[in-house]
């Protein structure tokens, strides 16, 4: 099973038909809203020097956002 993060805010469109994707896929993943959790967007700032969202780490590794994502063969990640 792979691990799976994502970097969200509220309102991103984005940020919504990525987590829609994962669902999708039946991928388990830990949302971290940088709005609502303290220390997210220092983080992800520390993780990546990107500022868009989505940002998708896949085994600690940033994969990008939801045009990365959806590029992805995500079948086998159950």
């Amino acid at each position: 099973m792979k691990h799976v993060e994502i970097y969200t805010r509220p309102g991103c469109g984005y940020c919504d038909h990525a987590k829609s994707y994962l669902d999708s896929k039946n991928v388990n993943y830990i949302e971290h809203d940088v709005y609502h959790q303290p220390g997210a967007f220092e983080q992800m700032s520390e993780r990546t020097h990107n500022r868009t969202y989505p940002q998708v780490f896949i085994n600690n590794v940033n994969v990008g956002g939801f045009v990365e994502l959806v590029k992805l063969n995500l079948d086998d990640f159950s």
